[in-house]
């Protein structure tokens, strides 16, 4: 019977989730738009910091980071350095965009690239590929909530049902509730995520070797080799590091939750508040380190390498410290995928509906689609994330990958008058372009013993990240397109 213990833990805190969530779907069912999107511009520091922590935070930190350490072992280092690079980039963009926002009426990013370059092509286009590559980010959210319910029920439920019944709970919440149901849901996984990770994963190097240094000294002496970095494990975590730190905030649900704070000073703080959160992946890297120190002297099994978590904690702890720490886990992949299934509503309905299609549609028409196209993207996540055989952190690095795109644009946009939009639309589309086709899949033999006998691997062209490859053509093209474009305004000109 102890085994029950985990997984109703876990179904306890999605029921007082749920409960939060209703509440605030009822309380705001008739809310106008800006209540919807923006949740009223009206939190402060407290429900901001655990709004976005939970937001940001997700699987990928919970199964993705453990998960990557036991296959790829140091190249996990990038991932960590480029969430604490990018606090340095959020205190410097992230409240100058509150600014304009809250001066010029914005409650998306591509309200933002619309109004700034005054192109409704514009607009749509980085809605559309904000919801594309948002929707694979749901997908890594929903294969993680599928891996954390089958480990911590001990094979006793199933994991389609799991996922099908975690994820239509959220996304029901995220439709009918909008801004303000997914804000204060966060605010509550942020809390028990910051207790699960501090309280349990920090713990696990210390019950199996006695310390920190005791767990790298063990995978030390059953696989060297992921203590170190090659030539091109370098290269590849270097150029990831830097792509990734520009592309942190500009995915489409950070922004929005930065728009639902109350002032700059607000955004300010929490830029550096936030950086509390990504040091606490450390001690889930550690609890990675000692999974595959573990799993490579043969004492810990594993299915897939994205279970190295839930497993070692589950060799670790009786049940229901594994039920906090996967109530813990699911709160992450909901809180993400909700933020992730809002913003992608906002962007389609009133970037693409409306303003391209409907541009006469009111605040009633205008909730209605976007709450219908959250509806759709999380059926469509769901199906993908059925099929889908990539590992998380392959995921996220190809959502990275496109979302990284709109740095240019939003950087040259704020500081710089002379960005002309129609060579932001192109340094948009080819580094968009570029950075999906860097990022190839290739069907090749699974070189360790873990999952199927193959696996599709994405990997970056040259051995350099797609987002940066992207940054490399998108950058020049924005910046030399719109030096030509003044030269050529001022050239008309003159002969007037």
């Amino acid at each position: 019977m102890s085994e029950y213990v985990a997984i109703a833990i876990i179904v306890g805190w999605l029921a007082l989730t749920a409960g939060v969530g209703a509440l605030m779907s009822y309380r705001y069912r008739k809310a106008g738009a800006e209540a919807w999107f923006v949740a009223g511009r009206k939190y402060g520091i407290l429900i901001l910091w655990l709004s976005l922590g939970a937001n940001i935070y997700s699987a990928y930190t919970f199964l993705g980071l453990p998960g990557y350490t036991v296959k790829y072992g140091a190249k996990v280092l990038a991932i960590l350095l480029y969430g604490q690079l990018s606090y340095i980039f959020a205190f410097l963009i992230t409240p100058k965009l509150w600014e304009v926002a809250k001066e010029r009426g914005y409650v998306t990013i591509s309200d933002f690239f619309e109004d700034r370059y005054g192109s409704k092509a514009l607009g749509a286009l980085t809605a559309v590929i904000g919801a594309i590559f948002s929707a694979v980010y749901i997908v890594l959210q929903i294969k993680g909530i599928g891996i954390i319910l089958d480990a911590a029920a001990y094979g006793m439920l199933d994991p389609l049902t799991a996922k099908v019944i975690a994820f239509a709970l959220v996304a029901a919440f995220t439709v009918v509730g909008g801004m303000m149901s997914v804000a204060m849901i966060n605010a509550l996984q942020g809390a028990i995520m910051l207790v699960a990770i501090w309280g349990i994963g920090a713990l696990v190097p210390i019950m199996h070797y006695g310390s920190w240094g005791g767990a790298f000294q063990a995978l030390a002496t059953a696989r060297p080799e992921l203590l170190t970095l090659s030539e091109e494990g370098a290269l590849l975590s270097a150029t990831i590091l830097l792509a990734s730190s520009l592309g942190f905030w500009m995915w489409p649900n950070r922004i929005h939750g930065v728009f639902v704070a109350k002032d700059s000073r607000t955004v300010r703080k929490n830029a550096v508040a936030l950086s509390i959160f990504q040091i606490s992946q450390i001690p889930i890297i550690m609890a990675g380190v000692t999974a595959a120190a573990m799993f490579y002297s043969g004492k810990l099994s594993l299915p897939d390498s994205d279970y190295a978590l839930m497993n070692v904690v589950k060799a670790t702890f009786p049940p229901w410290v594994v039920g906090i720490l996967g109530a813990g886990a699911v709160a992450a992949a909901i809180s993400t995928a909700a933020a992730l299934l809002h913003s992608s509503g906002s962007l389609v309905a009133r970037n693409a509906f409306q303003r391209v299609f409907r541009p006469e549609s009111g605040e009633k028409a205008l909730v209605a689609v976007a709450r219908a196209v959250t509806a759709v993207i999380a059926v469509i996540a769901l199906y993908i994330a059925l099929t889908s055989p990539e590992i998380i952190v392959s995921l996220l690095l190809t959502g990275y990958a496109g979302v990284t795109q709109f740095f240019p644009g939003v950087v040259l946009g704020l500081w710089w008058k002379k960005a002309n939009k129609k060579a932001v639309l192109a340094g948009l589309i080819v580094g968009t372009l570029v950075a999906a086709a860097t990022r190839m899949n290739a069907v090749i033999p699974n070189p360790l013993p873990i999952g199927p006998s193959q696996i599709v691997l994405v990997k970056d062209f040259m051995g350099i990240y797609g987002g940066f490859w992207g940054l490399i053509f998108n950058f020049p093209i924005a910046v030399i397109g719109s030096l030509i474009a003044g030269r050529e305004k001022k050239r008309r000109r003159r002969k007037r």
